[in-house]
């Protein structure tokens, strides 16, 4: 199983939103762009999902939509309580396991989804890995069971996501680089 763990974009602060819980903070401007690269640079790497998985809270669900969205990706997205950003490792392993999917996103919070990390990567990690707003880490999970082999493929934070999605590629040229290629 191809498992891609992401911690929500940003958020409007409680105060500056004009909600009144914190489960219905939506994604700031900001936000909405952070999810966006991501969403671009999964299908830069051509990450192909089976079924995003995310926390009920507004902020992630809308995180998942934009992400999917940018990857012009059409799968299931399933809320699951157990995301909610105080739950443990163990329980959001077992939720997952219980999806039949091999690829899969999952949109979550601090402190829980550095918990999946931890629980999953045991001993490679003494500490959880840090999940910025909008961080993606992936790993690869072989076996099933509470005890998967899992190694961590890679993991970007959103300052990298910013550079690597602004980059362009070969296939795509810059107009200056375009109209200097007419020119000889």
């Amino acid at each position: 199983m191809n498992l891609y763990l992401m911690r929500h974009a940003e958020a409007v602060e409680l105060d500056a939103a004009d909600v009144e819980h914190d489960t219905d903070r939506p994604l700031s401007e900001k936000g909405q762009r952070q999810a966006d690269r991501v969403g671009r640079l999964l299908k830069r790497l051509d990450v192909s999902l089976d079924l995003v998985l995310t926390s009920p809270l507004l902020r992630a669900r809308e995180s998942a939509k934009k992400v999917l969205r940018a990857m012009d990706a059409h799968v299931n997205v399933k809320e699951l309580e157990v995301l909610a950003p105080e739950n443990g490792g163990d329980a959001i392993w077992k939720a997952i396991r219980a999806e039949n999917a091999t690829d899969i996103l999952v949109v979550g919070h601090l402190p829980s989804i550095a918990n999946l990390a931890r629980a999953l990567l045991g001993s490679l990690s003494e500490q959880p890995l840090r999940f910025h707003k909008s961080s993606v880490a992936a790993l690869r999970c072989e076996g099933s069971g509470n005890a998967p082999r899992v190694s961590l493929e890679w993991m970007l934070t959103p300052a990298a996501i910013k550079r690597l999605v602004s980059r362009r590629t070969e296939e795509e040229p810059s107009e200056s680089s375009t109209a200097r290629q007419r020119a000889h």
